[in-house]
C-alpha cells in the first residue's frame, strides 16, 4: 500500500514580503553605516583641526613668550637693539658707518611686516611676525629643529606659505616658520640675516594669518597720539610741547603693524602680541550642506569670505586667535 504526504513551502506573496522586509534591513544597516562613516569623518577632521590648532599652535606661543626675556632692555620698539618683536634693521644689528648711520641691510619683507603674504580671504593678504630671543638654558632648539648654544640671538619668522605636497581649494597655505641666530659680538659687525627660505610648517593649513600689536605709551598725552606734556612760561608766555615720561605706562591698546610702523611720533612700547588664524581641517570631511560661501570669518582686523572655489564645502574651518604678554615689555626706557 503507496503512502502520499502533502509538501507545503512558501506561498509567492509570503516569498515577496520576506524578499521587501529584507531590502528594508540591508537599507537601514547601510544607512547606519553610511552615517556612522560621515560622523567618523567629521569627527577625524576636528581632531584634525584641534591638532593643528593646539599643538602647532602651542610651539609658536612657546617660542613667543622667550621674546625679550632676559634682554638688556625692558621694552620694546622698533628701536632697541635686541628688541623682541623685529621692525627694522636696528632691532638686529648695532653695525655703525663712520657717519653713524647703520651698516646693515636686510629686505621689508623678512620683518614684521603687514598685509605682505599670502591668503585664501578675498581681498586680503596675511601679515606676517618676526620675533627674537635670547638662549639663556642648555638643549633648546629653534623652529626649524636646530640644536641651538646658549647666549645666542634666535630670530624666528613666522609666515604663510604654498604646501607644494598637497592639492587643496584655492592655495594650500601653511604657517611655516624660518630661523636665524647671531650673536652679541656679530650684532657689531653683521651686515645682513639670513631669514629667506621656505622654513618649517608649523600648522599645515591655514587659510590666513593676522597679526596685531599690544601697545601702551609711558607720559601719554590726552589724545594718547603722543608721549607730550604742555608747559607755558616766560614774558611774554610762550607755550611748548615737550616730550617728558613719567614712568607710568598709560593707554593701552591694540594696533595694525602697518598703523604702527606709519606712526610719526614718538612710537609707543610694544607689551603684547595678538595671532589670529583661519584653520583648516587636512583631509576632506565630504559635503557639508550647511557650508556658506558667503560667511565671513573675522581675524582679528579683519573680516572676510573666503575666495569662491567649488571644493570649499569639503574642509572645516575654525578662527584660532591668542594674546600673548611679553614678560620683559613694561619696563621704562
Amino acid at each position: 500500500m503507496s503512502i502520499y504526504t502533502k509538501q507545503r513551502g512558501f506561498t509567492l506573496v509570503e516569498l515577496m514580503i520576506s524578499i521587501v522586509l529584507g531590502l528594508l534591513v540591508s537599507a537601514i544597516a547601510v544607512q547606519l553605516f553610511l552615517t556612522s562613516q560621515r560622523s567618523a569623518t567629521v569627527q577625524q577632521g576636528m581632531m584634525n583641526l584641534q591638532n593643528s590648532a593646539l599643538f602647532g599652535l602651542g610651539t609658536m606661543i612657546d617660542s613667543i613668550r622667550l621674546a625679550n626675556l632676559n634682554s638688556s632692555q625692558p621694552f620694546i620698539d622698533d628701536k632697541v637693539l635686541f628688541g623682541g618683536v623685529i621692525l627694522s634693521a636696528n632691532n638686529i644689528s648695532d653695525h655703525k658707518k663712520p657717519d653713524g648711520s647703520l651698516n646693515f641691510t636686510i629686505g621689508d619683507d623678512l620683518l614684521t611686516r603687514g598685509a605682505i603674504g599670502s591668503s585664501n580671504l578675498t581681498d586680503q593678504k596675511s601679515d606676517q611676525l618676526v620675533i627674537q630671543y635670547k638662549v639663556n638654558a642648555p638643549n633648546q632648539f629653534d623652529c626649524e629643529g636646530t640644536s641651538l648654544p646658549q647666549n645666542v640671538y634666535v630670530v624666528q619668522r613666522y609666515f604663510l606659505r604654498t604646501d607644494t605636497n598637497r592639492n587643496d581649494p584655492n592655495q594650500p597655505l601653511a604657517l611655516a616658520c624660518k630661523a636665524a641666530r647671531y650673536t652679541a659680538d656679530e650684532a657689531k659687525t653683521n651686515t645682513t640675516l639670513n631669514l629667506t627660505g621656505n622654513g618649517e610648517i608649523i600648522i599645515p593649513r591655514v587659510d590666513h594669518f593676522s597679526v596685531r600689536l599690544g601697545v601702551a605709551y609711558d607720559g601719554a598725552n590726552n589724545n594718547c597720539d603722543a608721549i607730550t606734556t604742555t608747559t607755558t612760561s616766560g614774558s611774554p608766555p610762550v607755550t611748548t610741547t615737550n616730550i617728558e615720561p613719567d614712568t607710568r605706562l598709560d593707554c593701552f591698546s591694540y594696533m595694525d603693524i602697518e598703523d604702527y610702523r606709519a606712526l610719526v611720533v614718538e612710537k609707543p612700547q610694544i607689551v603684547s602680541v595678538q595671532i589670529g588664524l583661519l584653520v583648516r581641517s587636512t583631509d576632506t570631511v565630504g559635503v557639508n550642506q550647511f557650508f556658506d560661501a558667503t560667511q565671513t570669518y573675522k581675524v582679528l582686523n579683519v573680516d572676510a569670505a573666503l575666495k569662491a572655489h567649488n571644493s570649499n564645502n569639503l574642509y572645516l574651518r575654525s578662527v584660532v586667535t591668542q594674546t600673548i604678554a611679553f614678560r620683559n615689555a613694561f619696563g621704562i626706557e
